[in-house]
């Protein structure tokens, strides 16, 4: 069985020793996330800015969070939870998102919902830059608030977002399923995989770092394709899957 990179748990685990490990270990986090976010705007600016809404979208994006990170909106959040793997906020550079559309044949025709939109920049990219309809859904309110804002400022009717959790959320409607699976648990995993196999014959599922074919019961899914994807943390798999009954 493949098993999900648990990014969160890498952390937790390498600030665990003492209080002064644990500091020095978020400021190094800190000091590489502002270092991974320099080399992915101007790279993100060079590929993507000459659709002018997408560009707009993501300048507003920048604004709003730069004196607050989504990481440290996350971990706040995790933490009033109890969550105990309170690292587990993470963003699919655009560029993979790229070689996933293009791997996996996502077009303008889509439906695609993403599981765990965060603060909307894939979902931006996907109704701007490819011209899919698109869902994205969260569970942190503050993510779904302000992707809402520019949405609305932008006058973006392609693109939605829903506060909720994934377990319960609406999923009708969608082609393709998006799931960053990488911080998330077996159990959880498995409750998400038994939610797939309520949707109809012929929905597209990618999935990171795992395939549905771990989490449920023989031929519901087919793994069409899987290939090599990078993200800031290093390469793991991607899955296409399709329902098959």
């Amino acid at each position: 069985m493949s098993k999900p990179l648990k990014v969160g748990s890498l952390i937790e685990n390498t600030l665990a020793p003492d209080r002064l490990g644990s500091l020095l270990g978020l400021v190094a986090l800190k000091i590489k996330t502002r270092l991974i976010g320099i080399k992915e705007f101007f790279k993100t600016a060079f590929l993507y800015y000459g659709n002018t809404k997408f560009m707009k979208s993501d300048l507003s994006l920048m604004g709003m969070y730069l004196f607050n990170s989504p990481y440290s909106i996350s971990k706040r959040f995790l933490e009033e939870q109890g969550d105990k793997n309170i690292y587990a906020y993470g963003e699919t550079p655009l560029d993979t998102m790229e070689k996933i559309v293009r791997e996996c044949g996502i077009s303008s025709a889509d439906h695609v919902f993403e599981l765990g939109s965060g603060r909307g920049r894939v979902c931006f990219w996907l109704n701007t830059v490819l011209g899919a309809k698109v869902t994205g859904i969260d569970n942190v309110p503050a993510f779904i608030e302000r992707a809402e804002k520019i949405r609305h400022k932008l006058g973006m009717e392609g693109v939605h977002f829903v506060l909720g959790d994934f377990l319960t959320a609406p999923l009708n409607g969608g082609t393709v399923y998006y799931l960053f699976g990488s911080a998330l648990e077996e159990e959880f995993l498995g409750k998400m995989a038994k939610r797939f196999e309520e949707l109809p014959k012929g929905t597209r599922f990618v999935t990171i770092s795992f395939p549905l074919t771990d989490y449920t019961k023989p031929g519901s899914f087919e793994v069409m394709k899987r290939f090599p994807v990078t993200f800031p943390w290093g390469e793991t798999d991607a899955y296409l899957q399709i329902k098959k009954k």
